[in-house]
């Protein structure tokens, strides 16, 4: 499962449209969330980068996809190994029907356009998202749709089940909400980035459910956070 994801991401990096055709897919996005008037990207950047907080909201963004998605999936497979197979096949769909739209539609993030957000992941970590070795690994041009927020409540599921009972409704709901804050205040998503992801991971969770409908329904059984037994 790791290795489709490094190669969902080397795939992702390889293919794509040109920086010009991803910023004018870019002011097609902008100029439908102005009719809808949920162009807020600017205003929630400039409004949590006047905080000290917004290196942390930086920093969260990369850890929440480098380091919480590969957990994520680790622990589902060494701890809950009945769930694994609906993780499995939920991030297959949904990575298979994400590289098909940026193929089709390269969207250039905000902080890669005259939209006026900056680039606060590049200026607050050591992370240069810029730099050619960093570009290498990943293409900059998919903004559309945010598999970093449609996968979010996955991967807190998967975090959920390694922390006590109580607390595992915060993450649930919490984590979710951070993942969609950060990529929207870092410059890398449009509020319709995260719809985009949404439209991708709610049928994937369907289809990925009806294909591993007798191993949830055990997981369902033997559902105990905090209390996991190691796969066999």
């Amino acid at each position: 499962m790791l290795a489709a994801y490094g190669a969902y991401n080397a795939v992702r990096a390889a293919f794509g449209g040109s920086l010009e055709e991803g910023r004018r897919n870019a002011a097609a996005v902008v100029a439908l969330e102005r009719r809808l008037g949920i162009d807020v990207e600017e205003r929630w950047q400039r409004a949590v980068d006047r905080r000290p907080g917004m290196p942390a909201w930086s920093a969260f963004y990369l850890v929440s996809q480098v380091v919480a998605l590969p957990l994520s999936i680790f622990l589902v497979h060494r701890r809950r190994r009945d769930a694994y197979p609906f993780m499995r096949n939920f991030a297959l769909l949904s990575w298979g029907a994400g590289l098909v739209w940026y193929a089709l539609q390269p969207v250039a993030p905000p902080r890669l356009t005259a939209h006026g957000s900056r680039d606060t992941v590049s200026r607050d970590t050591p992370v240069d998202l810029d730099s050619r070795p960093i570009r290498a690994l990943y293409n900059p041009i998919a903004a559309m749709p945010s598999l970093h927020v449609g996968m979010a409540p996955m991967v807190a599921g998967a975090l959920a089940l390694a922390l006590p009972r109580a607390l595992a409704p915060a993450v649930l709901v919490g984590y979710p909400v951070a993942v969609t804050i950060s990529v929207i205040v870092t410059g890398n998503h449009y509020v319709l980035d995260v719809v985009g992801g949404l439209a991708v991971a709610l049928p994937a969770a369907a289809v990925a459910a009806v294909l591993a409908w007798d191993d949830l329904a055990s997981a369902r059984r033997d559902l105990s956070p905090g209390r996991l037994r190691p796969a066999g």
